[in-house]
C-alpha cells in the first residue's frame, strides 16, 4: 500500500490515465495519457505542454479551433510533448497545479516540473511567447546542478533540488538532497525553516519509497525537534502511524493516528483517519 502524500500540495498524478493518444487537430499529436506523456518527455528529453480544458468551456474550444492550428503556434508546439486533459476528470492535477478555471495552460520541463502557466484565454502571441520562454527552461535539472557546483553546501539550494526530484518522482535522489540540506553545516544557525522543511520532506520521500523503517525513524526525529505547536505535527503523526501500520505495529499505529486525529480540523482528514483506526481494531 502506498502512503498518501500531502507534501507541497502534492498528490502524484502520473497514474491517472491510461488511455491512448490522438490528434487534437491536424498537424501535431496530443497525448491523452499522463503516464505516457511524462515517460515520452523523459525518454526524448522534451518539455511538456498541458492543455487543461472542460467540455463546456467556450474559450477552450476557441483555443483548439482558432489558436493552436496557427502555423506559428504549431511550430512552437512541435518542440513539446503535448497533453490534453479534461480538468473535471483530473481533480488531482487541478489541486497540484492550482487550476481554478478553464482554459489553463501548463508548461513543464522534461521532468515534469512547472516552469510557466497561463490561466484564461490567451491570444496567439502570448501562447507563442510563453512556449518559447518555457522551452528555454526545458532542462532545469542541469541549471540546478550547475548552481550546486558553485554552492555545494547551500541548504536552500539542496532543498530546492530535492523538491525538484520529488516532483519528478525520483524519490531516492530527492531523499539524498533533503538529507544533505538538513545536515548541511553551511550557515548552521541560518535558514532554520529550510532545515525544518528538509527533514519533513525527507520523511515523505521515504514514505513514497515504502521504506517504512526510515519513515518512522525520520518522523520520530522530526517530532523530537519540532514537537506539536512548532511544526507539522499532525502530518508527522499521520505518516508515522501509517508506517507503523504497514510493518504490523498496530499499537503504535493507533497511538499516532489518534494524535493525528486530535490535531486535525479538516473533515475529510478526520474521516480518513477514523476509517484507518477502525481498520486497526
Amino acid at each position: 500500500m502506498k502512503l498518501k502524500a500531502v507534501f507541497f500540495y502534492l498528490v502524484i498524478f502520473f497514474c491517472l490515465s491510461g488511455s491512448s493518444f490522438g490528434p487534437l487537430f491536424a498537424g501535431v499529436v496530443w497525448e491523452t495519457s499522463v503516464e505516457k506523456a511524462f515517460a515520452k518527455a523523459k525518454r526524448e528529453g522534451r518539455p511538456i505542454f498541458i492543455d487543461v480544458y472542460a467540455d463546456w468551456c467556450g474559450y477552450c474550444k476557441t483555443l483548439k479551433n482558432e489558436i493552436y492550428p496557427r502555423k506559428e503556434v504549431q511550430a512552437e508546439l512541435s518542440r513539446f510533448v503535448l497533453l490534453s486533459l479534461d480538468g473535471d476528470r483530473f481533480p488531482n492535477l487541478k489541486r497540484k497545479y492550482s487550476v481554478s478555471g478553464y482554459p489553463t495552460l501548463l508548461f513543464l520541463d522534461r521532468n515534469g516540473s512547472i516552469t510557466e502557466k497561463i490561466t484564461g484565454m490567451p491570444d496567439s502571441k502570448t501562447v507563442v511567447k510563453t512556449l518559447k520562454k518555457a522551452y528555454e527552461k526545458r532542462d532545469q535539472e542541469s541549471d540546478l546542478l550547475a548552481s550546486l557546483k558553485k554552492s555545494p553546501e547551500d541548504p536552500k539550494l539542496l532543498l530546492k533540488i530535492g523538491e525538484y526530484y520529488f516532483e519528478g518522482r525520483e524519490y531516492p535522489k530527492a531523499a539524498d538532497f533533503f538529507y544533505k540540506s538538513f545536515a548541511s553545516e553551511f550557515g548552521k544557525d541560518s535558514e532554520p525553516e529550510v532545515r525544518h522543511r528538509a527533514l519533513f520532506n525527507l520523511g515523505i520521500a521515504y514514505a513514497e519509497m515504502e521504506n517504512y523503517e526510515k519513515t518512522i525513524k525520520t518522523f520520530s526525529l522530526y517530532l523530537d525537534k519540532y514537537p506539536p505547536g512548532t511544526g507539522y505535527a499532525q502530518s508527522a503523526f499521520y505518516y508515522r502511524g501509517l508506517a507503523y501500520k504497514e510493518i504490523g505495529k498496530k499499537f503504535e499505529a493507533k497511538s499516532d493516528l489518534k494524535k493525528a486525529l486530535e490535531f486535525t480540523s479538516d473533515p475529510d482528514e478526520k474521516k480518513d483517519i477514523e476509517n484507518l483506526l477502525r481498520g486497526l481494531d
